[in-house]
């Protein structure tokens, strides 16, 4: 007997549920935010001194470019990624779909669909 056959499989409430926030936990795993090193140079008209300006940007990158660009050698750490921020993002997409789930499918729906017992008391009967 498996574990499974005492179980009754999940309600269409929670299959809605766990398809939208498990779209959105997807994608939130698949963007990963990094910081990337942006360098500018600029030269002033009438000067030969040419400067090169370093300097941060924040953006985000698809999770298999990401580890294509960490991988690579030669990198010198121009790619980092903002690893509090992509975690904390999953962590709220988790915490609100459980949530969600609690809400919507325990407690609202629990409440609008009519109890077995009550329907079958409730019937009309024929009287003859």
């Amino acid at each position: 007997m498996s574990a499974r056959a005492g179980r009754a499989s999940p309600g269409p409430c929670a299959k809605v549920v766990l398809w939208v926030f498990g779209s959105l936990f997807l994608i939130t795993l698949l963007s990963v935010p990094v910081t990337t090193k942006t360098s500018q140079v600029r030269q002033a008209p009438d000067s030969n001194l040419i400067v090169r300006t370093t300097f941060p940007r924040n953006s985000t990158m698809f999770l298999p470019r990401y580890l294509a660009v960490k991988g690579r050698a030669g990198d010198n750490g121009a790619v980092q990624v903002r690893s509090t921020q992509w975690v904390g993002t999953m962590a709220i997409v988790l915490v609100l779909g459980i949530f969600d789930y609690v809400v919507i499918c325990r407690l609202l729906w629990r409440r609008r669909r009519p109890k077995a017992a009550d329907a079958g008391l409730s019937s009309p009967s024929l009287d003859l």
